[in-house]
């Protein structure tokens, strides 16, 4: 009798302490948010396990005034959706809404676009996700065509390295750098090497500034070295939700990418 009485006492215990711990688990603080978006920098934190993070331009319109005519393109719910799979993975799938092109005085016909493209991302933390003012993750991804209007295929893939360190607990200075972009079939017969370097800082409480540069390396394309200035703000009035606007000019192509955008996570 003592012994089962004894038993009975510490499976009591013992049903109370898991009680708190999972009790504990649930009420576990998230990760300070960190998106990807609103700067060509990738962020090297991955989306908390069991949670869900949509980022997203909610408009955004690109000028192109290299090549005569001119023109400009409207974007609409540029997405990146993510999934948290474990502590220091995330996957994601990105693609764009719907856009919109014209081009200067009606030269060319107007054209419209939806889903034409999906990209797939797998994030995987090697360093600082939860602790550390240093975070590094490693990001491969494939770009496919999008299922509906066209049979699906892999297009190109690529992979990239995110870094980020955190200089008195407010400066941050992040890295971004890798293959944006090769060729699947035929395999690397097309690349392109790119990194950005940028550096972020607080103005006035959870409103933040950035400025970037970057660069895109392409043998084959029309300018060999694509370099942008950007430059932007962040407002994070709470936990789990962000809105950002800023844009990017790239400099030999005479693009200017202009965006407002936001990013919730649940």
């Amino acid at each position: 009798m003592e012994r089962k009485a004894l038993l009975f006492v510490c499976l009591l215990v013992s049903t109370h302490a898991m009680a708190q711990i999972n009790k504990h688990d649930k009420k576990k603080k998230l990760r300070e948010l960190s998106p990807d978006r609103p700067h060509q920098t990738e962020s090297p934190i991955t989306v908390d396990a069991g949670h869900i993070m949509v980022e997203t331009d909610l408009v955004n319109n690109t000028f192109y005034d290299k090549d005569y005519p001119h023109s400009s393109t409207t974007g609409l719910l540029y997405f990146n959706f993510k999934v948290g799979i474990q502590k220091n993975m995330d996957v994601e799938v990105m693609s764009n809404a719907f856009s919109f092109s014209r081009y200067e005085h009606h030269a060319l016909p107007s054209t419209n676009t939806s889903l034409p493209d999906l990209t797939f991302r797998y994030k995987l933390n090697i360093l600082g996700n939860d602790s550390g003012r240093t975070s590094i993750a490693i990001m491969p991804f494939i770009t496919t065509t999008n299922l509906v209007h066209e049979k699906w295929q892999a297009k190109t893939g690529g992979i990239l390295v995110n870094a980020e360190h955190l200089f008195k607990d407010k400066y941050e200075l992040g890295y971004t750098g890798g293959l944006t972009t090769f060729t699947i079939n035929p395999f690397f017969q097309q690349h392109e090497w790119f990194s950005t370097v940028s550096f972020s800082y607080p103005l006035y409480k959870s409103l933040n500034h950035f400025i970037e540069i970057s660069d895109r390396l392409n043998k084959v394309a029309s300018v060999r070295n694509n370099y942008s200035f950007d430059s932007g703000l962040t407002f994070t009035p709470t936990a789990n939700n962000q809105f950002d606007m800023g844009f990017y000019y790239f400099i030999p192509m005479k693009t200017l990418y202009i965006f407002i955008g936001t990013t919730i996570r649940i």
